[in-house]
């Protein structure tokens, strides 16, 4: 299975769930600790960093008892928790059409499109923006006239998302990532662009180049992601022309004039994807034994996996 994508943060709401799981000192091999992000104007003058050690509320709370912030690549994360997970428990390649309830032993089948189906107590969607379970959730609320409206509206598109992770790296002609901490490095350039880098434990850099877009070119990527059924999953369509247009866009990597066509250069292209993000949080998240949980709640246009929790 190839996992795509750049880097996550994992913090301090997450990390004492890892302990409990007995994954925690694994991750902490894995991810990189990240105190601040440098943020800078595309001349490169630098904008007042980010300091999260200043964060309030639990972040701060729970950082003072022990956890911190970490910047982990996405692939090296889903590698740790997928070992966590029987194989036998993981059906790949499947495709949920449907779910009924039963009232009278109180279960969840699940019915794919390969004719088989499985049961449960509780199912819960976390398959994506485009969520089959919150499709047909939505479907039996509105059916019983239960459904708010502002459920029933279609996902709006935000912005346009590159990201992407660099082969391995020489330390002594990238020095950034020989530093102890993480160096997350954020430039906010011209027409609303946003980029960001990333160093990582593995000696790589993940990278993310974002494009907000306004009311026409949200249309055209609206057009665009119905022209192009898989766009719902990241690396489905091509991300050349995104790489030609930000290709000469500034990054201070600390070594003369960096661009980030260098870094492009640096990356596989398999590991090379774009997508057009979606930005709507739902109001109902949960009807009977069905629960949405990521981003089939809070969509942000990553897709994941549904499953049944069969009480053992």
């Amino acid at each position: 299975m190839s996992i795509q994508g750049a880097g996550m943060s994992v913090g301090p709401t997450l990390l004492p769930l890892f302990e409990q799981l007995g994954i925690y000192d694994e991750f902490l091999t894995i991810g990189k600790y990240l105190t601040h992000t440098p943020n800078f104007k595309e001349s490169p003058e630098p904008y007042r960093h980010l300091d999260h050690f200043a964060s309030r509320g639990i972040v701060s709370y729970m950082s003072d008892a022990g956890y911190g912030q970490y910047i982990v690549a996405r692939p090296k994360l889903y590698d740790l928790l997928l070992r966590q997970v029987p194989a036998h428990r993981i059906l790949f390649g499947h495709r949920v059409l449907d779910f009924s309830e039963s009232e009278d032993d109180r279960k969840v089948t699940v019915h794919l499109s390969d004719n088989n189906s499985h049961m449960g107590d509780i199912l819960v969607g976390a398959d994506g923006a485009y969520s089959a379970v919150r499709q047909r959730m939505y479907e039996q609320l509105k059916a019983n006239d239960e459904l708010p409206k502002s459920d029933q509206e279609d996902l709006p598109f935000s912005c346009t998302c590159l990201v992407g992770q660099t082969r391995i790296l020489d330390p002594e002609e990238y020095p950034i990532i020989k530093e102890e901490l993480c160096q997350f490095l954020s430039v906010f350039g011209k027409e609303k662009q946003f980029t960001s880098l990333l160093s990582t434990a593995q000696n790589t850099l993940c990278w993310s180049v974002i494009h907000y877009l306004d009311k026409v070119t949200s249309k055209a990527a609206l057009e665009q992601r119905f022209r192009n059924s898989e766009n719902s999953e990241w690396g489905a369509i091509p991300a050349q022309v995104m790489c030609d247009e930000t290709k000469d866009f500034s990054i201070p990597l600390g070594k003369g004039k960096s661009t980030m066509g260098e870094i492009y250069a640096l990356t596989p292209k398999e590991q090379i994807s774009k997508v057009m993000l979606e930005e709507k949080i739902f109001d109902t998240w949960y009807h009977g034994r069905t629960v949405l949980s990521g981003d089939a709640f809070q969509d942000s246009a990553i897709q994941a996996d549904c499953w049944v929790s069969k009480g053992d």
